[in-house]
């Protein structure tokens, strides 16, 4: 084998291993307009009707009062700030405990000896990490709708939400 076929298989292996790299790379690398269309999709399927997603409605949507039983009324903004462009640190924010403290009953019953967290920005154009990846970001709407909403959130609804955020800077 020759020194120069030597580097030309070494290249061409550095090549193959960066695409492999790129190809197995989560997919993370979404961003919001990513999911704003599979929502869209989602809605589509829903609603064939749909023409797009409204900011005004996801603001409404954020900022809607609802009854949650035993804690009162709460909405998005009860855990996310009135400023969605605010990150939240637990004890410097009017929010709910649970928002700020991991609770688990069974192993911390009192919140106090809970561990605290911090809650990034939760808009994206603050908070790059926001809505990057899909999966992740149906996780947490399913969490969170069920304990505000006590049901799924529609696509619409996500989509708008996340149509607001976007605007926000």
């Amino acid at each position: 084998m020759t020194v120069r076929h030597h580097r030309r298989s070494r290249r061409c292996a550095a090549g193959l291993l960066i695409a492999l790299c790129a190809a197995a790379s989560p997919a993370t690398a979404q961003s919001p307009d990513h999911l704003l269309e599979r929502y869209g999709q989602l809605a589509r399927a829903a609603d064939p009707a749909f023409e797009r997603f409204s900011a005004e409605r996801g603001r409404a949507f954020y900022f809607a009062p609802r009854v949650i039983i035993g804690l009162g009324e709460a909405n998005c903004a009860s855990c996310h700030l009135d400023d969605p462009t605010q990150a939240i640190r637990a004890h410097r924010a009017k929010v709910l405990c649970r928002a700020c403290h991991v609770i688990d009953e069974s192993e911390h019953p009192d919140p106090a000896h809970a561990k605290k967290r911090h809650l990034g920005a939760f808009s994206p154009a603050v908070n790059p990490e926001r809505f990057r990846d899909f999966d992740r970001v149906e996780r947490h709407f399913e969490v969170n709708c069920r304990m505000v909403l006590q049901r799924a959130c529609t696509a619409l609804e996500k989509g708008d939400l996340i149509t607001w955020l976007i605007t926000l800077r």
